[in-house]
């Protein structure tokens, strides 16, 4: 019989899902099928009432990011996160308990952190022995709701991570520096541009930028190309506009206005192919995003980022010298152009080396086969 693997995630913005999906493309990759797993959305299977709240998580940072940013330092308190955690147990303890007790589970990771104390408290109230890994989607600066110290194992992306792991309470010796966990397919596949830009009908000697706003479509996309325009750009756009389907029906439409070619793509899951075939990423900061780039030895442009959680991604970007950052359109294409003109670039390629952990998410199935 197959040992099962549960994943407990909430879909409260993209990055949380697609780091569990990461982790179990890299079990299956290296354990050929021979475990069982099962990704669960935590306030949406336990709790009706707490999954309203986790449901306004994208209306907020659409409409309101500043809200949204004293939020996360208002939370980010021991005190707070105890009172939060006692006010929520009601409504997901029992639940998530009977959860365990009917799935039974060989072993459980989280990538979402106001479920890991609940699951603690779930498991050790099963009577069950179940490992329990969480692992960090905040690559730099983590949030002190992801600490459990009971948990089995935690795994972060940096030591700047592991360091706020410890004096937030963690034990030193349950935390491992392996990296952010991205899908094996960003660096498992073939990364020849020049050929990747042939099958999708691109001219293979031109630059290529990729342009992305995370879910949303955020980062005043529109502006940034109308910049490209005006500047004469000799290149040509790759542009994701995620679930903004109203961004992505003007891009289509504009797209033959432009005198450099431009691909418009809605959602999609081909990130890694569209990666293949570009020079650099102009993208809000992501943690998933980054390291996706990283691992495909992109430089990096940011042009949005959250406060509170992805403020230390842009200063992550900045110190270790892996790209720019500016929130002006106009600035933004300056910043191309001055890239594209000086040894900087290969500077930034250079460093991206340096600092990427493409292969993050085989580390952390190797963590999790060791519990099993």
């Amino acid at each position: 019989m197959k040992k099962k693997i549960l994943y407990f995630f909430s879909d409260t913005g993209g990055g949380h899902r697609s780091a569990a999906a990461a982790i179990m493309a890299a079990v299956s990759h290296l354990s050929k099928e021979k475990y069982t797993q099962e990704m669960i959305d935590v306030f949406a299977e336990c709790s009706g009432f707490l999954n309203v709240f986790a449901r306004l998580y994208g209306p907020v940072i659409k409409y309101s990011p500043r809200l949204w940013g004293q939020l996360y330092y208002w939370l980010d308190d021991e005190k707070k996160l105890e009172q939060l955690e006692r006010i929520s147990r009601p409504f997901i303890l029992a639940e998530l308990k009977k959860l365990i007790d009917l799935r039974r589970p060989d072993l459980i990771v989280s990538v979402h952190p106001m479920v890991n104390h609940l699951t603690v408290k779930a498991i050790r109230e099963s009577g069950r022995r179940v490992p329990f890994i969480v692992a960090i989607t905040d690559p730099v600066t983590l949030h002190r709701a992801w600490i459990a110290p009971e948990a089995d194992r935690v795994v972060v992306a940096t030591p700047e991570a592991k360091q706020l792991a410890v004096k937030y309470g963690m034990p030193e010796k349950k935390i491992k520096v392996i990296g952010m966990p991205i899908d094996p397919k960003f660096f498992l596949k073939d990364k020849d541009k020049q050929s990747a830009r042939k099958r999708s009908r691109l001219a293979p000697g031109r630059f290529t930028i990729l342009m992305m706003g995370g879910g949303e479509g955020a980062g005043k996309m529109n502006d940034i190309i109308k910049e490209f325009e005006k500047k004469k750009f000799d290149g040509q756009l790759i542009v994701i506009t995620g679930r903004n389907r109203q961004l992505e029906a003007r891009l289509k439409k504009q797209a033959g206005q432009y005198s450099f070619p431009m691909r418009v793509f809605g959602f999609t899951n081909q990130v890694h192919e569209l990666m293949a075939e570009s020079d650099l990423i102009i993208t809000k900061a992501g943690p998933g995003t980054i390291a996706e780039a990283l691992a495909m030895n992109l430089p990096i442009i940011i042009t949005a980022w959250l406060p509170g959680q992805e403020e230390g991604n842009v200063e992550f970007v900045v110190r270790e010298n892996v790209g720019r950052v500016s929130r002006d359109p106009e600035r933004v294409v300056e910043l191309v152009q001055e890239l594209r003109s000086t040894d900087e670039f290969e500077e930034l390629k250079n460093n991206i080396k340096r600092v990427g952990r493409p292969d993050a998410a085989l580390g952390i199935a190797r963590e999790i086969f060791s519990f099993l």
